[in-house]
């Protein structure tokens, strides 16, 4: 009764990387052949018990089970993984719309069994003392605002950009366009790029599992698993940092009946230190987890990147491509991320059409329902946002929600102007910037910043 009550959960080296198998089902996690295979032993056992935990720790909630049977031992990162969770369940909750602590309560009392006397940790030998003479960063990289600015960052300041790019097979439409300029990018600016094949992004929203609900238990955790799942390359590149882009609001909380909900647990600053503590851990403190974009919030990267980097603008891909994207665009131009990316071009002066966008996504009947929770009765805080509808209600422009904006929602809201603009105006805390560099980004994100507010009616 007890195993039947407890997902099974394997985990198996491969001479490319590593299966997760639950209850018998191979979910492959597939690298290029050479990062592989120069990852010595002792850290892939290492390396591929913290990632098959990482990976499903979350699944006996989704699949209604008191726990997990792995065939491992106790996995080093497990503490601080097991805490990326917890703190994201609130959020889940809210999002899935299940009982508050319900969640929380059921990962909270969960019983994760592992193999005696077979905990790993890195020995003396284990890792190599690095020669390295130039600067070099592993970079997670979506195509998104956030990981493009970094990438075009890491080439203003003289750091050596590894991009690699991991399979997201719930987003089903992104695959095929991201490799294809993916290839493209490689070509225009000489940077190495790699791909991931990722099968246990199936787990996402329970896709593969069929449920009847979708559910969003194990999104807060992503970019904490791609900072490990990037590790291979650290080591192929002898890498100096795992830089990420995160923008300050992600540390952002809000509270329910006393406990604090956190919305992207996995970016706050706190849960940066944690990740380059545990990637030092894993390569003798010779790579460190980084936040390039700490100081700044999103609107402000999405104008930092077009007006900066102009070159590197229109390779931007921010759609949710859950839905077949337009021809020749790489926007689905029905998402919620479409609408918004589109609000942000419009607000900040830019012309859509040169980041891909086919269709005037203001007037489309699908904006309002995408971009706010049942229409207007509930309105979903997003500074970024409101900010956005602020800007385009100063320029004095005209589409069909804003009026209902101006009316219904900025109210609810009850900030005005002069917040928004000291707000976004303003850095924010860099606690996590790669040091040798924060005097030099601070100065190119102050230049920006100055540069956006001439653009503010």
């Amino acid at each position: 009764m007890e195993n039947i009550q407890k997902l099974n959960i394997a985990r198996k080296i491969t001479s490319r990387g590593i299966d997760v198998v639950v209850e018998n089902q191979k979910f492959s996690i597939v690298y290029p052949g050479k990062v592989w295979q120069e990852l010595p032993k002792p850290l892939k056992e290492l390396f591929s018990d913290n990632i098959t935990f990482a990976e499903t720790n979350f699944l006996p909630i989704m699949l209604d089970k008191k726990g997990a049977n792995y065939n491992f031992g106790y996995p080093l990162g497990e503490p601080f993984l097991f805490k990326n969770q917890l703190f994201d369940m609130l959020d889940c909750e809210r999002s899935d719309s299940v009982p508050h602590l319900s969640y929380l309560k059921r990962f909270y009392n969960l019983e994760f069994n592992y193999l005696p006397d077979q905990e790993k940790s890195p020995k003396p030998g284990d890792i190599e003392q690095w020669n390295r003479s130039k600067v070099k960063a592993v970079l997670p990289f979506s195509f998104g605002k956030e990981s493009l600015t970094t990438f075009a960052l890491c080439l203003e300041l003289g750091i050596e950009p590894i991009l690699v790019y991991c399979q997201e097979p719930v987003q089903p439409y992104e695959e095929k366009y991201k490799l294809n300029k993916l290839k493209l990018l490689a070509k225009e600016f000489n940077v190495q790029t790699y791909f991931i094949k990722h099968q246990p992004g199936l787990f996402r929203y329970g896709r593969v599992f069929n449920l009847k609900e979708k559910t969003e238990l194990g999104w807060g955790s992503q970019t904490t698993l791609l900072s490990l799942l990037v590790l291979p390359f650290v080591y192929r590149h002898q890498a100096q940092y795992i830089l990420t882009g995160s923008e300050y609001l992600n540390n952002d909380i809000s509270f329910k009946a006393g406990w604090k909900i956190f919305y992207s647990t996995d970016q706050t600053a706190e849960m940066s230190l944690a990740k380059n503590a545990l990637i030092g851990v894993l390569t003798n403190q010779q790579c460190a987890v980084k936040n390039s974009l700490e100081p700044l919030e999103e609107l402000l990267i999405f104008f930092f990147l077009i007006h900066r980097y102009p070159k590197i603008a229109p390779y931007m891909f921010s759609c949710m491509a859950e839905k077949p994207l337009i021809g020749g665009s790489q926007w689905c131009h029905k998402c919620h991320k479409c609408n918004q990316m589109f609000l942000n071009a419009v607000a900040c002066g830019f012309d859509p059409a040169k980041l891909g966008f086919k269709e005037n996504l203001l007037e489309s009947s699908r904006f309002f329902e995408e971009c706010f929770a049942d229409p207007w009765k509930v309105f979903l805080p997003d500074p970024d946002l409101e900010f956005a509808f602020m800007i385009a209600l100063r320029r004095g422009l005209k589409f069909r929600y804003l009026k209902a904006f101006q009316k219904i929602v900025l109210p609810r809201v009850g900030k005005k102007w002069s917040y928004y603009n000291n707000f976004f105006t303003s850095l924010k805390l860099a606690d996590n910037l790669p040091l040798p560099y924060r005097g030099r980004m601070i100065k190119i994100f102050q230049e920006e910043i100055d540069c956006f507010k001439k653009i503010l009616p």
